[in-house]
């Protein structure tokens, strides 16, 4: 079990986890960073460009465990 904190962050922009969050592994910490990138996309789908944000996880040193691009969860133009 490892207790992660879940930052966003965008073009001069960041959003501070200060709980962060208990998760098994690393695949539950990027389904959760997943999860947190689609909410915030999805609110604001069209007002808001997320091109450029990313989803920071770090762990209690503050050292980068995982970096998600909202871009990994933006829908595409086929």
């Amino acid at each position: 079990m490892f207790h992660l904190y879940f930052h966003c962050a965008g073009p001069g922009e960041l959003l501070i986890d200060r709980q962060g969050a208990e998760v098994l592994d690393l695949i539950e910490a990027r389904d959760r960073a997943l999860t947190l990138a689609r909410t915030f996309v999805e609110k604001a789908y069209g007002t808001r460009d997320f091109a450029d944000w990313h989803v920071y996880v770090s762990d209690d040193d503050d050292d980068e465990v995982l970096l998600i691009p909202f871009s990994d969860v933006m829908p595409t133009i086929h």
